[in-house]
């Protein structure tokens, strides 16, 4: 959790002293009194002990409850020194406190630009939200001396001539002329009412006292403490404890650090020691991603830069995006104060800028860096770009390793599942999976099995695409990896919208925009306006889909992704305008698209541009333009022929067959039809060319399976367009479906229970799954007509059951991809 504006340290005495602003000493009073002519900070000074730490709190607390609402301050805690205290790391918290989670796009391009101008980009945005507010700004641990000044002079100006006030808190008064301030110097420590602090408590006060960070909490804590591991409730319980008893000082929720005087001289092993166990998986990153992000800076100052950079990149999945972005510039700023540059921090910086919907200045910082890992970044961010050419060379340009890099080797796969070229594409990705085994990278293997499920997808192979898209899901969950959590909700949503369950495909697409708008990632949010435009037409809500297509365009122009921006256009161009069934200038959008698709390396695109603009020749109706359409049918098969698209092959073809005979033209082509690449003989499942197949619909109903703990399964039978059973009828015939676990585990209930094919969940059937054991368990559903007890279909699907403390294991090794 990072700063939040209005929280509070609990008052650890709060029936001890004044309770109310009328009870404080003038000064104190003074200073909390709305409007006048005090001046607007406050600084409470004494030796250490002396109790200015508790007092600050009962301040802050009377300003933030005042009865009067114009006497009433928004309290902004900042600790200072947990990465330094220069004015540019005091103002990184603040600012993410008063902006509440909301950085402007403008805050984003600070992750590339010099340190050294970071903190006047900062200065004017704090100043404008003081300006309009009553805040109260907390600077807890003000240093001596010339930083403490440095500090003083900079909130002065942040606060003067506005409403808001700064307290701050230090051991010793700051003589500052030109800053007029209240100076308070508190002599007496308060009365001692704490509790007696246990064993574990006393344990974790030695380790805390022996190490070099700063803030901790539960979780970074228990891995400090050595000996047997200890539950994180408990060390939990402990560090409130040591709160309460005054040895510790909370700085943000559930996060504490030791009083200035109780450092006893910090030792370097437990550094080392907390960096090996998140390198070694023992430690997750995402409790407590700030003080292992901290612990890149101390590292690298000690000179322990290898295990540093080994730090860093497994933490970057916590560095990116929204989430990432104040974490990340403190780093860049602690690192540059430390050494004088940040060199190393280069790389991931930029990698957050394009995650981010910047490619741009990504691709021009990484053009200064000379290392393989530059190189394969350079192919993602050409890949962003929608620069399809130029990312198949960079990846050429990479000398091959040993052994192989499974990053070089899904970014080719996903480059080429944008370009229509699929062969080849299954050996690429099951030769990244075992890589990214090999060398113990989940990540990469997350996003190989995420190009996996998308590659299904475009062969039509949606059941499969679906298990592995959510087998990448939950890796990226795993990994606090929020931009690939995104990134695959959005190819699950487009997964649906091909399985024709458009209220699931559209309930799925906007919490995937959600994902991306929190992440501030301005190219997933175009690409999944793209979609839902697709799930809209789908659905049969063309005219809602039309704005959709507009917004898409908009967002990827601007990023700009010229891949996204084509396929934007190209929908656009066959969606609704106003009362017109399409828009007016539909052949100007499709020669755009199609100059987007030539400069994005875009095969795919330009077969289905080429035979849209057929098609808007055909509208037009003129006889003498129907040879100009054919040839353009007869240029579209052959681009589809020529990428294997059998699919879309089939599709010019009959259109060139009935250029003479409107009546057997389809009016138009889903828009979905262009998610699909078909393998030769792949049946037609979900697409405009009916199919006369039924299908098996399984969903697990709760979130995972857990040894000894039931999970809920529905079944359905879902009717192909074209089957009779499609059509709703009285005398639908009763169907009957029983579930055969085929490993140690439970199904009830165990004999057949009567159905009838329809996809509404009142027709289906409900199981109750109990595993005996965890691991991959098998299950078989059979499906019989009740009448001549003939099995009409029998399904086998697997479940991954985890013993419920270390979550689902979802990877999927590369012996399943082949069985695939």
């Amino acid at each position: 959790m990072g700063y939040v504006e209005g929280w509070l340290p609990e008052d650890p005495a709060p029936f001890d002293g004044p309770r109310e602003v009328a009870e404080l000493p003038s000064a104190l009073r003074a200073f909390l009194q709305p409007g006048g002519w005090n001046p607007a900070i406050l600084e409470l000074y004494g030796a250490p002990g002396a109790g200015t730490y508790p007092l600050a709190v009962r301040l802050a607390h009377l300003a933030r409850d005042a009865a009067e609402e114009a006497a009433r301050f928004t309290p902004c805690w900042v600790p200072l020194g947990a990465v330094g205290t220069t004015p540019d790391l005091v103002l990184l918290p603040l600012l993410e406190q008063l902006l509440d989670g909301r950085p402007p796009r403008s805050l984003y391009d600070l992750v590339l630009a010099e340190p050294a101008g970071l903190e006047q980009a900062l200065v004017w945005p704090c100043r404008e939200i003081l300006r309009h507010g009553r805040r109260l700004v907390v600077l807890d641990g003000l240093p001596a001396g010339q930083p403490g000044l440095d500090l003083l002079r900079v909130v002065h100006w942040l606060v003067a001539g506005t409403d808001s006030r700064v307290l701050a808190v230090s051991e010793a008064v700051h003589e500052a002329p030109v800053v007029p301030l209240i100076a308070y110097e508190v002599t007496d420590g308060p009365e001692s009412h704490a509790p007696e602090i246990g064993t574990l408590a006393r344990t974790l006060l030695k380790s805390l006292e022996r190490w070099q960070g700063d803030e901790v909490n539960a979780p970074v804590a228990a891995r400090l403490r050595t000996g047997r591991p200890q539950p994180v409730d408990q060390v939990r319980r402990a560090l409130r404890d040591l709160y309460a008893s005054g040895l510790l000082r909370a700085t943000r929720h559930d996060w504490y650090r030791l009083r200035p005087d109780q450092r006893t001289g910090a030792l370097p092993h437990p550094d080392l020691d907390l960096a090996k166990a998140v390198l070694d998986g023992s430690a997750d990153p995402r409790d407590g991603a700030d003080a292992y992000v901290d612990l890149v800076a101390r590292l690298t100052r000690a000179g322990s830069a290898e295990t540093a950079a080994a730090l860093l990149d497994r933490l970057e999945p916590q560095l990116m995006g929204r989430q990432g972005l104040f974490r990340l510039l403190r780093l860049k700023q602690s690192h540059w104060h430390a050494t004088g540059d940040w060199e190393s921090l280069k790389l991931v910086a930029a990698a957050s800028a394009r995650e981010t919907g910047t490619p741009l200045p990504a691709l021009e910082a990484l053009a200064a860096l000379d290392s393989s890992r530059a190189a394969v970044h350079t192919a993602i961010t050409h890949h962003h770009l929608g620069l399809l050419h130029e990312a198949a060379a960079a990846l050429d340009a990479i000398p091959d390793a040993v052994p192989p890099d499974g990053w070089v080797l899904h970014t080719r796969a996903a480059v080429q599942c944008d370009t229509g070229q699929l062969h080849g594409v299954d050996r690429l990705l099951r030769s990244a999976v075992e890589a990214h085994q090999v060398r113990g990278d989940a990540r990469g293997e997350a996003w190989a099995i995420h190009h996996y499920g998308r590659l299904r997808m475009l062969r039509g192979d949606l059941e499969e695409a679906q298990k592995r898209l959510e087998a990448a899901r939950h890796m990226f969950m795993e990994l606090g990896d929020h931009q690939g959590q995104a990134w695959t909700e959005t190819e699950l949503g487009r997964n649906q919208t091909l399985f024709g369950s458009h209220t699931e495909a559209l309930h799925q697409l906007h919490k995937a925009l959600g994902l991306h708008l929190a992440n501030g990632d301005a190219r997933g949010k175009g690409w999944t306006y793209l979609y839902l435009a697709v799930a809209h037409e789908a659905s049969g809500d063309r005219k809602g889909a039309t704005p959709l297509a507009c917004s898409a365009e908009r967002e990827l122009l601007n990023v700009p992704d010229h891949l996204g921006a084509a396929w934007a256009q190209h929908c656009r161009a066959l969606l609704p305008f106003a009362s017109r069934a399409t828009s007016p200038t539909a052949e100007v959008q499709l020669q755009s698209a199609m100059e987007g698709f030539r400069l994005s390396g875009c095969l795919h695109g330009q077969a289905w541009n080429t035979l849209e603009l057929a098609r808007l020749l055909q509208r037009k109706g003129a006889r003498s333009l129907a040879r100009a359409e054919v040839e353009l049918y007869r240029d579209a098969e052959r681009r589809f022929e020529a990428i294997g698209d059998s699919y879309g092959q089939r599709w010019a073809m009959l259109l060139r067959a009935n250029t003479f005979d409107p009546s057997h033209r389809p009016e138009h082509i889903p828009l979905a039809a262009r998610h699909l690449i078909r393998e030769p003989g792949a049946p037609d499942l979900g697409t405009p060319f009916p199919t006369t197949l039924s299908h098996i619909r399984l969903t697990l109903l709760d979130d995972e399976s857990t040894a000894g703990t039931a999970s809920r399964i529905a079944l359905r039978v879902e009717p192909g367009p074209e089957h009779p059973w499609s059509t709703p009828a009285p005398d639908l015939p009763w169907l009957t479906a029983r579930a055969t676990p085929l490993t140690a585990a439970d199904v009830e209930p165990a004999h057949a229970v009567t159905i009838k094919p329809s996809p509404r969940e009142q027709d289906g059937a409900e199981f109750l799954f109990t595993p005996r054991r965890a691991g991959r368990h098998r299950l078989l559903f059979t499906i019989e007509d009740s009448a001549t007890a003939t099995v009409l279909q029998q399904v086998e699907t697997y479940i991954d059951v985890t013993d419920g403390e270390s979550g689902p294991q979802d990877a999927l090794s590369p012996e399943a991809l082949r069985r695939a």
